[in-house]
């Protein structure tokens, strides 16, 4: 029997973390996000109908036009903090409406607000995606010095608090070595390399001191959505580079992901880390999984690369070292968890065995992807899972009535991934259907249960009306359903 080849066993799991249409396929994920970003705008039109002219202009325009709008930084953490406040009732809200008032997108041409102030305009990777580089901002109207404030105001929100940290304009090198590192990546590993960088909108360069050290580099989250932070001191070497920007465009790409559903019942469940000195939250050591499984495929192709990128790039590194282990910690003193198989495993373990009964189902879903990809590449890195306890079913009673569509409701179908997308009235809740709990949406349409059941067996075939109560049920919590008459 042939055996799989060191180079074809790295091709194969890149295609695997790379291609996933839930957790690793880039344009699935923008396709997710974008429907989510549509549905949002017109839950603000709603609420601010002096503005609902320019949320739905924006609403109705096509991908390449919405994406650089929507990814822009200052939009999309105002765009999340508007809609948080409408979910929590928590009064007033309409950041993302006075930019657009403002005019951050009258003009619609593939370029976002920010980025439309930089000076000069630098696309580090462009037959990869729509990304820029934070070079110089030279705002010129009144709101434009508005938007350039709030950018600047998010990174130092995202910098330590000492006042240490510093943006660096980057000269020729500096974007030289950026380009070389995202190109290196995306040959490297020409599905999961590549496929980070559209997660990627803004790449900024600061130096920073830190408690434990200066500051390698860091991604956004909500704080300073989008983007990626970086010492110019990482770009000198195309190899660091490349994994700089793969560290932290991973990151990136899972806040993509849980922007369009939920991993742990409870995320914020505390797992001690042996090479820490403060426990992490279960959304955390996924967030690190994630990264150091695929740096396990990094370094495995990096050990692996050819003479002609080995000729352009140089010799890569040649250690599975990650970094040293916090002084004090318990792995500080018996020097383990310093590579990135250690940590994996024990990460891994933690999120499937210890806590695992913690994750939803997508989440299981999400760490028997991503171990099984990268478990040839580090043996026994799991053992078997240990069973999760099933959820008891309950009886559910039906409204012989039958039940109707609840309004208003909003919701943009996804047909390739067999998903809707809808939004709750009232206070809105994203709420994503499979193709299953769709069809139980549509079939809801005011006529009765029997008509409803029998409609349901037609589509679903024999044998399935358990699958209809609980569908029918798991609506009405969510409200996006209710019985005829109420």
């Amino acid at each position: 029997m042939d055996t799989e080849s060191p180079a074809d066993l790295t091709a194969r799991i890149d295609l695997t973390l790379g291609s996933d249409p839930r957790f690793g396929s880039a344009e699935a994920i923008e396709v997710r996000n974008l429907a989510r970003y549509r549905l949002g705008l017109g839950v603000l039109a709603r609420h601010h109908p002096h503005a609902a002219d320019r949320l739905e202009r924006l609403c109705q325009a096509d991908d390449a036009e919405l994406r650089p709008v929507m990814y822009d930084p200052v939009l999309r953490n105002a765009f999340e903090n508007d809609l948080t406040a409408l979910e929590r009732q928590a009064g007033e809200n309409g950041t993302l409406v006075g930019y657009l008032e403002g005019g951050a997108a009258d003009v619609l041409d593939g370029l976002g607000p920010c980025e439309r102030l930089s000076h000069p305009r630098v696309r580090p990777w462009p037959g990869h995606a729509v990304s820029w580089v934070w070079t110089d901002l030279e705002p010129a109207s009144e709101p434009e010095k508005v938007l350039a404030a709030r950018l600047e105001e998010l990174l130092a929100g995202t910098l330590s608090k000492n006042g240490s940290g510093s943006r660096v304009r980057p000269d020729a090198g500096m974007l030289a070595g950026l380009s070389q590192g995202a190109g290196l990546l995306a040959e490297l590993l020409p599905h999961t390399g590549a496929g980070v960088l559209p997660h990627i909108s803004l790449t900024g360069l600061v130096r920073d001191e830190l408690a434990d050290g200066v500051l390698n580099s860091v991604s956004g989250g909500d704080p300073l959505p989008s983007a990626v932070l970086l010492a110019p001191e990482r770009l000198t070497d195309p190899w660091v580079a490349a994994e700089t920007l793969f560290h932290e465009g991973l990151h990136l790409k899972l806040f993509d992901v849980l922007r369009t559903g939920s991993m742990a019942a409870d995320p914020d469940q505390l797992i001690p880390i042996p090479w820490r000195l403060r426990s992490w939250t279960l959304s955390r050591v996924l967030f690190a999984m994630h990264v150091y499984a695929h740096l396990l495929l990094f370094r495995a192709a990096a050990a692996g690369a050819g003479p002609d990128l080995r000729a352009r790039y140089g010799e890569p590194p040649a250690t599975d070292f990650v970094d040293q282990a916090t002084p004090g910690s318990q792995a500080a003193g018996s020097g383990e968890y310093t590579t990135a198989p250690e940590r994996v495993t024990y990460l891994a373990r933690q999120a499937s065995q210890t806590y695992g009964g913690m994750l939803t189902d997508s989440g299981r879903r999400f760490v028997d992807w991503l171990i099984g990809a990268v478990a040839p590449l580090a043996p026994g890195i799991l053992p078997e899972p240990l069973p999760v306890e099933a959820r008891p079913r309950t009886e559910v009673e039906l409204e012989v009535r039958g039940y109707r569509q609840a309004q208003p409701v909003q919701v943009c179908p996804i047909p390739e991934q067999r998903e809707l997308v809808a939004v709750t009235p009232g206070a809105p809740s994203f709420q994503w259907l499979n193709e299953q709990a769709w069809l139980i949406y549509a079939l809801c349409d005011g006529r009765d249960l029997s008509s409803l059941r029998d409609r349901y067996r037609q589509a679903a075939g024999p044998g399935t009306d358990d699958r209809l109560g609980l569908g029918v049920a798991e609506l009405l919590t969510v409200g996006l359903i209710v019985p005829v008459g109420s």
